[in-house]
């Protein structure tokens, strides 16, 4: 009788440690991708105003202008395509603060008129590009 008791007892006991254990484990894990993944965001970002920096003192001012245009248009693609249902009313006011931002700036810089080449049936079909579509379904709402 006594044996079934401790048993039960470190079978209790056991099960929550390696419950804790794992806990702490997934705890880590996610903290470590979290930071990487921010890390290589802010490295990239900083490469690529590097970038531009580089072509405005060059006096290439178009070159920068292009490259930088290109990223808040990749910006505005990955906000869209990795936004989840928002969990506050924070996240979804700055999520529409930087589609207004964005919107504001092209449509002072001649509307949405960036377009990309699309085979269909054969041919060659100038379209909006995805960012332009994303802008114009949210400067309409």
């Amino acid at each position: 009788m006594k044996s079934r008791i401790l048993i039960g007892i470190s079978g209790g006991i056991f099960t929550i440690v390696v419950f804790i254990l794992g806990f702490i484990t997934s705890i880590y894990l996610m903290t470590s991708t979290d930071a990487a993944s921010y890390a290589k965001e802010h490295v990239d970002n900083g490469r690529f105003m590097l970038y531009a920096l580089k072509n405005i003192e060059d006096g290439e001012i178009e070159k920068a202008r292009t490259s930088l245009r290109s990223h808040v248009s990749m910006k505005v693609l990955l906000v869209d395509s990795f936004r989840l249902p928002p969990t506050s009313e924070r996240e979804d006011q700055l999520i529409k603060d930087f589609y207004m931002e964005v919107a504001d700036y092209f449509n002072s810089q001649g509307g949405f008129n960036e377009t990309m080449k699309v085979m269909e049936n054969g041919e060659w079909v100038t379209k909006p590009t995805p960012t332009m579509e994303i802008l114009k379904g949210f400067s309409t709402k």
